[in-house]
């Protein structure tokens, strides 16, 4: 058996016979650990959960959005008035490689049947968007072309489920801001009903043709452009095109035309600030829990002078006092951290299984948190360690 490992072997006797003193430093340990662990897990969960409903937009899907986006730098302009008009799609439906380009517009309001009131995202879009975005219908279809100008729409399953229940919606009349449509399809997406963001995803959308809303609302804006590409064309290589063609009307500070990536990364960049924002808050939990450590140590350090002036005396050297008082730090941290992880891992259990929020426990998180643990250990008991190993064995072993 090596030194080390002989070392290692005294540090654990020794916390076993002061096990309650171990577990109550561990404790704090375990608490921090488990809120990073948590906190880093629900925003990888929700990051996967935002990457599942931005992809389904559709494969080769761009968006034109009214307003410029520098990629480091936020545009607080970007909810205001859109500059972009229904004419545009003509326009980039020009540029080679676009296979189609339609409006999209967000309607204020509400929508009810009867007394049954739903509060889904309302748009205007045009019928091919149920082909640029693959929908599966539970209930009829998507509006055709003769059914433009007429009052027809779509509504998805969320917003089905409130209104109509289990009985069919094909058909049925619902007011949306005070005007009577006809529902013609139900679209359903099992996957995204779960999601954190459902209520906000396409299961909740209620779809009406553009040009109706257009008829019946003076200067509807539009607030976006969905673009589909040929599926053999770069999306990227595609983006300078399609910019220098809305350049002929507009200003570049008024468009921007982003792929699902950068859709993604913007999203990601947002998120990880606040990740790294909260789990720096929590880390205080670890700093506290380390300071616990180490007061523990030199008070086990202040106890067991005599037994380190024995140790010394029969040959023990400073490295070896050193490892073994170190090593005790190290194992309260790294135990007090397991725990702090499988206490996580039920706690993520529970959220995935009675809430919309999914968190992933990965082996990347995993690792974290035990080198996270390994190192408060090793920073915290430094300073017993070194205390005890510089001490002198005779005055040591005549202390009482």
């Amino acid at each position: 058996m090596s030194i080390v490992s002989a070392n290692v072997l005294s540090a654990l006797r020794s916390l076993r016979e002061q096990w309650q003193r171990a577990i109550l430093s561990a404790v704090g340990i375990m608490v921090g650990c488990s809120a990073i662990v948590l906190l880093v897990s629900i925003a990888t969960g929700v990051q996967a959960d935002v990457k599942g409903q931005v992809e389904g937009l559709g494969v080769n899907v761009l968006v034109v959005i009214p307003g410029r986006i520098d990629f480091g730098n936020f545009n607080p302009n970007l909810g205001g008035m859109s500059y972009l008009k229904p004419t545009d799609t003509e326009r980039l439906e020009t540029v080679k490689g676009v296979v189609d380009a339609i409006p999209f517009t967000f309607v204020g309001g509400g929508i009810r049947s009867g007394k049954k009131r739903a509060n889904p995202l309302l748009v205007a879009t045009e019928p091919s968007w149920f082909n640029m975005r693959k929908t599966t219908f539970i209930e009829g279809r998507g509006f055709e072309a003769e059914e433009l100008s007429k009052p027809v729409c779509v509504i998805g399953s969320i917003a089905k489920r409130e209104l109509f229940g289990d009985a069919s919606a094909i058909g049925q009349p619902v007011v949306v801001n005070g005007k009577t449509y006809r529902v013609v399809g139900v679209t359903q997406d099992k996957k995204a009903e779960e999601s954190l963001f459902s209520m906000g995803g396409f299961e909740n959308l209620v779809y009406l043709p553009y040009p109706f809303i257009q008829s019946i609302t003076p200067n509807l804006q539009t607030d976006r452009i969905m673009i589909q590409i040929e599926p053999e064309t770069e999306p990227k290589a595609l983006i300078k095109s399609l910019e220098g063609k809305l350049g002929e009307r507009l200003s570049q500070e008024q468009y921007s035309v982003l792929t699902q990536e950068q859709i993604l990364g913007l999203v990601y960049k947002l998120m990880s600030i606040l990740t790294w924002l909260l789990t720096g808050l929590t880390s205080i939990a670890l700093f506290v829990a380390g300071v616990g450590i180490m007061a523990v140590m030199l008070m086990s350090v202040n106890e067991r002078t005599k037994e380190i002036g024995i140790r010394k005396t029969t040959g023990a050297t400073r490295r070896d006092i050193f490892i073994q008082f170190l090593a005790e730090a190290v194992v309260i941290s790294v135990v007090g951290g397991a725990v702090g992880i499988v206490f996580s891992w039920f706690v993520c259990g529970l959220l995935a299984q009675y809430t919309p929020v999914k968190p992933m426990i990965t082996p990347e998180i995993i690792g974290l948190a035990i080198g996270v643990c390994v190192g408060v250990g090793a920073i915290f008991g430094l300073i017993p360690a070194i205390k005890a190993s510089k001490m002198d064995p005779v005055a040591a072993i005549r202390a009482e």
